[in-house]
């Protein structure tokens, strides 16, 4: 398919797919989901040159009668790649002895979003030009020091789209384009290894390498000669935005779904219009901005993506939800149905029925700048500028968390004196928000589908 005419023709083959199945079975209800990617990547590891290219493309099909819903998906979009996964749906419905009274229908049509912004130049990104992309990261950063022994970098373009269709009448598409890079350099200083990375990723532009082997490289090099802490206490800890990105998907970008919320899992099920974080915060759930990676038309049940504000100056006020479990609760979807593996990926959208996960949390940022946060702490703090090991295994029903920040260093009476070696670092995410000191002026765009500002906290128990 041709990037200007895909849109048409997954449509076209949906309402296909969608007649065949009334034809089978006429009292039931069908929803088609059909996904295509135009993938090409470039890995370097090790002077290994590792380039592939290729298209992703499956359907996924749910049928539901008589408040029993099954789900069937396949790879490929071909019409009888669909009519395989639409047989093989039906015929898992008649063997389904569970009913869910709770389901009420498909998604029903609604004017669609806009798509993201992309930069037309993606589409014609070669593999030669992507090997030179990660050719200059590896340069960049094995030219830095000497002490810089292992390099890797990557760059990658893509696009495509998806289009959902249903019985309700449901018909509509979205396409989107991106590329990014990564670079990841190790520093070796006698038995002393330290590790950091840098990366770009844009749909409205193509990326720009410029200096971020050396970047990474500096950050692994600014690493070494850690000292111990040598203590357990509680103190101030300022997360960089890679780590603060990390600490807010991992806390409100698991708590704010609506499948926890109506299940009872989340611990601030029924805190919605009360204050739960300081003033400071506030935080968006943007499916609308067009520069963020995951903005489309629609989510992945046809709903029309939007802008939703979970958090206004420290009052929750929202959370997100698909079309099934804003039933239940009693609302209107808020856009956010999804399929695949969330911000890491781990699996292709067709091979999974959906869920609820966050589009792009948009942190508003402070009016200071990351020195300046530094310099305004008193006494001793840690800075973290990466995600913590563990983080991501952190409790949602509780909030407990406990993590090894591998990439840390002292603050003392307002200044970096130190790298540290590994320090543990755990509290509670929500206790946290309300001890939330300061934000940066120094939002980033990060893999997290996170944008925030680097975040001050008080409160946190270290052990090192």
């Amino acid at each position: 398919m041709e990037f200007e005419s895909l849109k048409d023709g997954l449509l076209s083959t949906v309402d296909t797919g969608l007649k065949y199945a009334r034809t089978i079975d006429r009292e039931a209800e069908f929803e088609l989901y059909l996904y295509y990617r135009n993938r090409a990547e470039v890995d370097i590891d090790q002077g290994v040159v590792k380039a592939t290219d290729g298209i992703e493309e499956g359907n996924a099909v749910r049928v539901a009668k008589q408040n029993s819903v099954s789900f069937a998906s396949s790879s490929g979009i071909s019409l009888n790649r669909i009519k395989r996964s639409i047989n093989e749906a039906i015929a898992s419905l008649t063997s389904l002895s569970v009913k869910d009274e709770r389901f009420k229908g498909f998604c029903e049509p609604k004017k669609p979003g806009r798509e993201g912004a992309f930069a037309r130049e993606i589409l014609d990104l070669s593999r030669e030009e992507l090997i030179t992309y990660a050719s200059n990261l590896v340069k960049d950063g094995q030219g830095f020091d000497r002490r810089i022994k292992t390099v890797a970098g990557s760059s990658s373009a893509e696009w495509g789209g998806f289009a959902v269709g249903n019985t309700q009448g449901l018909l509509q598409a979205s396409r989107s384009a991106s590329n990014s890079c990564y670079v990841y350099c190790m520093a070796v200083q006698e038995e002393e290894r330290k590790s950091a990375y840098e990366y770009d990723i844009s749909r409205e532009r193509l990326i720009n390498t410029e200096d971020l082997g050396e970047t990474a490289a500096r950050k692994a090099i600014d690493l070494l000669n850690a000292q111990k802490l040598n203590k357990t206490t509680v103190l101030p800890t300022i997360w960089e935005p890679n780590a603060a990105a990390a600490y807010i998907y991992t806390s409100f970008g698991q708590s704010a779904r609506g499948e926890y919320v109506v299940e009872g899992r989340s611990p601030i099920a029924d805190k919605i219009g009360k204050e739960i974080a300081t003033p400071k915060l506030t935080i968006l759930d943007d499916g609308q901005e067009l520069s963020y990676p995951s903005t489309e038309a629609i989510d992945a049940e046809g709903y029309p993506q939007q802008t939703n504000t979970v958090i206004e100056k420290g009052k929750l006020t929202r959370f997100l939800f698909d079309t099934y479990y804003s039933r239940i609760y009693g609302t209107e979807s808020t856009g956010n149905c999804s399929r695949g593996g969330g911000p890491f990926g781990s699996t292709l959208p067709y091979e999974t029925s959906p869920l609820i996960r966050p589009k792009y949390f948009e942190v508003k940022p402070g009016s200071k700048s990351l020195d300046d946060i530094i310099a305004s702490t008193d006494g001793q703090a840690i800075l973290i500028t990466d995600a913590p090991i563990g983080i991501f295994h952190s409790s949602v029903a509780t909030g407990e968390f406990s993590s090894v920040a591998n990439s840390a260093y002292l603050i003392r009476d307002g200044e970096k004196k130190c790298p540290l070696q590994p320090v543990s670092v755990s509290g509670n995410f929500y206790e946290g928000f309300k001890q939330l000191l300061e934000l940066g002026n120094d939002s980033k765009k990060t893999q997290y589908t996170v944008e925030t500002p680097s975040l001050l906290f008080d409160g946190f128990s270290i052990v090192g």
